[in-house]
């Protein structure tokens, strides 16, 4: 685990440089990109120069190199040339503009048209079809279960890597042409059909949907997921691959909701105690349990036809309270709202006693608190036993 926070805190160094410097900077791993955006292309061009000086001059000083042959350029426009761009140069190396570059597993063309990254797709996931093919037949080798199960958990998987940013590309009827050609030959292998069968009709038999909505899923749900974040940015969101969202909310209202995710936080100092209780502990008779001292609360929930809902009794104080929490809440989160709801109800009554206990019979709530908080009702729910704890 230290080798990867000291690279991190080397890069973090040179990526600080180049962004004061007015580079857009950003790296991943080992793989560092530079994007300079300007009118003038000879601007560029000293903009990328000084970039490429000032990566030098920080490897020199950590004792690190960059490979010039492993370096790509790509110049994205409209224009067929770029008269005053001259190529810089890396460690003497004059490198040399291309029409496309590999970055983090997405083929970047001067274009952007993702025509070449489609047939990189297509091309791969052939490849690993055609090697699963060699192990089955029509009347040998693999079943249908496991060919099925082959192309949908390692074949298919390949396909949508990074789809939230190339998922346009596959809107064209050239690339759903390219596409199918994926899910026929996954179809024939899997039905054992005769090579007339039409596609759609084998898709519908096994339950496969066509791959350029597999594609388009995959994109809305990372799309999602990055807005929950708060980490969605862009600057047309109507335009290109950032209008994925714009569909994706007004295809449903539910998407516009607001969601329990949150960026993982530690809980370092709790101010409560949990305490699970093991089966003699629950079966040694009458009486409380060992750790359970002081007012006595229960909470529970639960999910019918109906809706979820949860409830809160107070033993000591005979206090019964029941909330309906409508037809998306899950149980897990009924049951961290019901530890919520007694939390807040000890916080009004004041009461003077020195220890209160709440008792829940959801595992999952209890280790909740004590894992790393991922849900944002449970962080809410940590802050008021905190609160409540001092």
């Amino acid at each position: 685990m230290l080798s990867p926070l000291l690279w991190c805190l080397v890069v973090n160094k040179l990526l600080t440089r180049l962004s004061e410097g007015g580079i857009y900077a950003q790296g991943h791993v080992d793989d560092i990109c530079l994007l300079v955006v300007e009118k003038f292309p000879n601007t560029v061009s000293g903009l990328i120069q000084w970039a490429l000086h000032t990566a030098e001059a920080c490897c020199d000083e950590l004792g690190l190199s960059v490979n010039p042959d492993k370096t790509g350029l790509v110049a994205f426009m409209r224009r067929r040339k770029l008269s005053g761009f001259f190529e810089p140069r890396l460690y003497g190396r004059t490198l040399q503009c291309s029409m496309s570059v590999k970055y983090l597993g997405v083929i970047l063309s001067s274009r952007l048209t993702w025509r070449k990254n489609v047939d990189v797709k297509v091309r791969k996931a052939q490849n690993l079809l055609w090697a699963s093919r060699r192990a089955c037949g029509r009347a040998w080798g693999l079943g249908p279960r496991v060919v099925h199960w082959l192309y949908v958990s390692v074949i298919r998987l390949s396909v949508p890597f990074a789809s939230l940013v190339w998922w346009p590309g596959c809107q064209t009827a050239s690339a759903k042409k390219k596409l199918s050609r994926i899910q026929r030959l996954a179809c024939l292998a899997i039905t054992g059909a005769m090579c007339t069968t039409p596609t759609h009709v084998m898709e519908v038999f096994i339950c496969l949907p066509p791959l350029e909505l597999v594609v388009q899923s995959e994109a809305r749900s990372a799309a999602h997921h990055l807005c929950s974040l708060g980490s969605w940015s862009y600057l047309h969101p109507n335009r290109g691959h950032s209008s994925i969202l714009m569909h994706l909310q007004q295809s449903d209202p539910i998407y516009s909701m607001g969601v329990d995710v949150m960026r993982p936080e530690f809980n370092l100092e709790p101010k409560y105690r949990i305490t699970m209780l093991t089966r003699e502990d629950r079966t040694k008779g009458m009486g409380a349990p060992p750790g359970v001292k002081g007012l006595v609360w229960f909470t529970d929930a639960s999910k019918m036809k109906e809706g979820t809902g949860a409830g809160v009794y107070g033993q000591s104080v005979r206090r019964r309270i029941s909330f309906p929490r409508g037809r998306y809440t899950t149980v897990f989160q009924a049951e961290i709202y019901a530890i919520l709801a007694c939390v807040y109800e000890i916080q009004f009554q004041n009461r003077p006693e020195k220890y209160m206990s709440i008792c829940s019979d959801s595992q999952a709530a209890m280790k909740a608190h004590q894992a790393v908080r991922t849900s944002l009702l449970v962080q809410q729910c940590q802050k008021a036993l905190n609160d409540t704890s001092t």
